[in-house]
């Protein structure tokens, strides 16, 4: 009996007590939907690239070969698609090249099933603001069904929230009808009447529900083109062009403003001829050479005589008198004591320490 009882439990496990399955890669099989069987291999670290073959039954009949093989990129057999039966159990046999056995695994097909995601999908705003999720049910019973929705919002993307149900017609509370969501919908078989190899379905396309209250709308703001953009290059260029003008035009109104407030000093060598030229500028020593040059100041007797008036000797350079400069005169004394000077039209007073006062 305990003999039997370890063949039985072999058997529903896939593994023969007395065989251990060669290295096959990882073996998956799938029941989509209660119609098809697809048993893939090949794809684990322990897989060599060898050609498998694969056999199978339903109950006590006879093992029979893979209808229809797909290939990988190797071009060896890497699974099979067969028919799926409700009815009764369903014994693999995947074998290598030289015959000996590498998977085995015997159970309804039923329990490696894949429901086939909702179909048709309906979303209705209620009176009271809830949503109600409707679609046709499957054709077998055993699942539960799952809802998501989250709100739809351009800058956050929101986490799914899920409502489950045993039904066909969820009913989603909580929502906001001045708000836009998403909603997805999937069909999950439960553990305690499929087993625990049996997955969900896939989830459906995301849905969008607008809002039910008529200021609500789920169009997202468009976002500028970056052909519509402008140009960096152009734009850098125009603004260092007008930099340039700003500054050039503050160089000249600074001058000006300069000009206003620091008039020009007059060059004073037309009026001091010999100061710059003979003298390097030494004021001092120009007014000691024109003192020197300057005829004696007249007393009073000779102011009272009257000199006949001679004839003017012209220069032997040809210049005329009119164009040579004039010595200074000298008045005899200043209201200060001092004597007073005229030169070039400009009248300056000697005092007794020697400097001049304008």
């Amino acid at each position: 009996m305990a003999a039997m009882a370890l063949l039985e439990r072999a058997d529903i496990t896939g593994c023969s007590p007395d065989l251990r399955p060669a290295p096959a890669g990882d073996v998956t099989v799938v029941c989509h939907d209660l119609e098809t069987v697809e048993v893939t291999w090949g794809s684990g670290p322990d897989y060599h690239g060898a050609n498998l073959s694969l056999e199978f039954r339903y109950g006590t009949g006879a093992l029979r070969p893979c209808p229809r093989y797909f290939l990988s990129g190797a071009g060896v057999t890497s699974g099979c698609i067969l028919p799926a039966a409700r009815a009764g159990l369903l014994e693999l046999a995947l074998r290598n090249g030289g015959g000996a056995m590498v998977f085995k695994a015997r159970q309804r097909a039923s329990a490696w099933l894949k429901p086939r995601p909702p179909w048709n999908v309906t979303l209705l705003w209620t009176p009271d603001g809830d949503v109600t999720v409707s679609w046709p049910a499957h054709s077998y019973l055993g699942l539960d069904y799952e809802v998501q929705h989250r709100e739809n919002r351009n800058d956050v993307e929101d986490a799914w929230q899920t409502t489950s149900g045993p039904c066909c017609d969820l009913t989603v509370g909580g929502l906001d009808p001045a708000r836009c969501y998403d909603f997805r919908v999937r069909a999950s078989p439960r553990a305690a009447h499929y087993g625990l190899e049996a997955q969900p379905s896939e989830w459906t396309a995301v849905t969008r529900l607008s809002g039910a209250a008529s200021t609500a709308s789920c169009t997202t703001s468009p976002t500028p083109s970056p052909a519509l953009a402008p140009p960096l290059l152009p734009l850098g260029c125009g603004l260092a062009a007008l930099l340039t003008l700003s500054l050039l035009l503050a160089a000249l109104r600074l001058r000006r403003v300069k000009d206003a407030l620091l008039p020009c000093v007059p060059d004073p060598s037309g009026s001091f001829p010999g100061l710059f030229e003979k003298h390097h500028g030494n004021f001092q020593a120009w007014i000691a050479d024109a003192q020197a040059t300057a005829p004696p100041a007249r007393t009073e007797e000779e102011d009272d005589l009257i000199y006949p008036k001679a004839k003017r000797a012209e220069p032997e350079d040809g210049t005329s008198l009119c164009t040579m400069p004039r010595p200074p005169s000298f008045e005899p004394r200043g209201p200060g004591g001092g004597a007073m000077v005229s030169v070039g039209g400009a009248t300056f007073m000697v005092g007794d320490s020697g400097y001049m006062t304008l």
